[in-house]
């Protein structure tokens, strides 16, 4: 039996803005996500993070847990927490997107500062990312 998927999309304040600390992510987070079949995208702005996971519940809870208490963010806020029945990110283990290479009609977006996002406008910037990057 396959487990329930689930999402889950957080922004939070970044407390180290090196190029270092976003790569040591990224590259743990490909390292570690296929193991558990977890897909997703990290938005790394100028003041902050913006994250969309998805995968088996139980595990995206634990991650999430962890990433919560990770000293690389702070101020770390649920904007979306769901079961799902698909996947929006089906290869990705953990994509850094170009967010910057797209117009976005929120000015603060725009800048790179994700900290006053609605958790609608968060999961509309993830849906277009995924149809930007599938051109």
């Amino acid at each position: 039996m396959q487990s329930q998927l689930k999402r889950v999309v957080y922004v939070s304040e970044k407390t180290n803005v090196s190029d270092t600390t976003l790569k040591n992510i990224i590259a743990s987070s490909k390292k570690n996500n296929p193991e558990q079949d977890v897909t997703g995208c990290l938005l790394s702005g100028s003041n902050s993070f913006l994250q969309h996971l998805e995968g088996p519940a139980d595990f995206i809870d634990t991650l999430y847990s962890k990433i919560s208490k990770d000293n690389r963010h702070e101020n770390v806020v649920t904007l979306c927490d769901e079961k799902i029945d698909e996947r929006l990110f089906l290869s990705w283990s953990m994509k850094l997107a170009p967010f910057e290479n797209m117009e976005w009609s929120n000015g603060d977006f725009n800048a790179g500062n994700f900290l006053n996002i609605t958790s609608e406008e968060a999961l509309n910037v993830f849906v277009r990312l995924n149809e930007y990057t599938r051109k």
